[in-house]
């Protein structure tokens, strides 16, 4: 169930999905989104590369055909990236894939949305709601705001 469907719009900005949710035992994920572009940040072996690969099974689904996934695998990145538009735009290891051209097409593509699992966020155009962290609680992922030096 996402509570935004494709074309709600949150402070000017089109959001393809408020929220993503779905369950893979034992875990329920509730993925809620306030921004065009969300950076997931942390720790190696926190979760996200397992997060990533259940969004690539989540894709095949009616409800969340809007997700395009990219990591380090995808052939022909820099050009398919440039060809998304309406999309939830799902990148792994961004900060190694990402080159200037990628990151103004981003900045200033806002038909998409985006969930970039980065530690760099160089040449981003971000806000303080941007920056979050997988937390996992009694089997329940969730993003929380990762509080963002001033």
């Amino acid at each position: 169930m996402n509570s935004g469907g494709p074309g709600n719009m949150r402070g000017g900005m089109q959001m393809i999905y408020n929220t993503i949710e779905f369950r893979a035992d034992p875990f329920s994920y509730f993925l809620s989104f306030t921004d065009q572009i969300t950076l997931v940040r942390g720790d190696s072996a926190t979760g996200k590369t397992y997060l990533y690969q259940m969004l690539e099974d989540l894709k095949m689904t009616k409800e969340y055909q809007k997700l395009k996934l990219f990591n380090y695998k995808s052939e022909e990145f820099h050009s398919d990236l440039k060809k998304c538009r309406d999309k939830f735009v799902v990148i792994d290891s961004a900060d190694l894939l990402l080159d200037d051209a990628d990151r103004n097409f981003i900045n200033f593509n806002s038909g998409n949305q985006y969930m970039l699992f980065a530690r760099n966020c160089d040449g981003l155009n971000l806000s303080a709601h941007s920056f979050v962290i997988l937390n996992e609680t009694d089997y329940k992922v969730s993003l929380q705001k990762e509080l963002v030096g001033v």
